[in-house]
């Protein structure tokens, strides 16, 4: 009988449940009872763009890896005319990272812009300090979480060897939220 590991997201030791803790809907074609070597958590940005990484590291090419992720895959059909308010400050070593796999490509056909000039200051005082990179290179890029998603998926779908699961978190006894994987 297969058994299912819960880790608690607060890092508590990892408990063996049994009964249906998951329920997956696969975006792809892998049989339930596929082995994986590398099995990433959520789907987001983080996520995404482990799994985007190690599928494309030569060290991994002959490895199975799966990402599961709770929400529904995120489509961008179109490009909104309005920009959205969730961004990311993607420093010059991130858009190296996304360029080693190809999604900074996407992120520049679609919508980014490079900054030089950033200041932060306290809310509860006159304190702030401003960082200058004028005449340099750029200090970074906002970009859109939802057009960094949309580069990531392109990316992830490219990959071969890779496969994506939808799974729903299920109510369970155990004290507390829970990330499940199924085996």
């Amino acid at each position: 009988m297969a058994s299912r590991l819960a880790v608690s997201r607060w890092g508590a030791a990892p408990a063996v449940h049994r009964g249906p803790l998951v329920s997956c809907r696969r975006w792809s074609g892998a049989s339930a009872d596929t082995v994986y070597d590398v099995v990433v958590s959520g789907g987001g940005l983080v996520g995404a763009a482990m799994a985007c990484a190690l599928g494309h590291d030569i060290h991994f090419r002959d490895k199975k890896i799966l990402l599961l992720e709770a929400g529904p895959k995120k489509v961008l059909e179109k490009l909104s005319e309005t920009y959205s308010n969730r961004v990311s400050s993607i420093s010059p070593g991130s858009a190296t990272l996304l360029s080693s796999f190809g999604a900074w490509d996407h992120i520049c056909n679609m919508r980014y812009r490079a900054f030089r000039r950033m200041q932060v200051w306290d809310a509860c005082s006159e304190a702030l300090i401003m960082f200058d990179k004028d005449n340099l290179d750029d200090m970074g890029y906002i970009v859109e979480n939802d057009v960094i998603l949309h580069a990531l998926t392109k990316q992830l779908e490219a990959v071969s060897g890779t496969d994506y699961d939808l799974c729903k978190q299920m109510k369970h006894p155990s004290p507390g939220p829970s990330h499940t994987f199924s085996r």
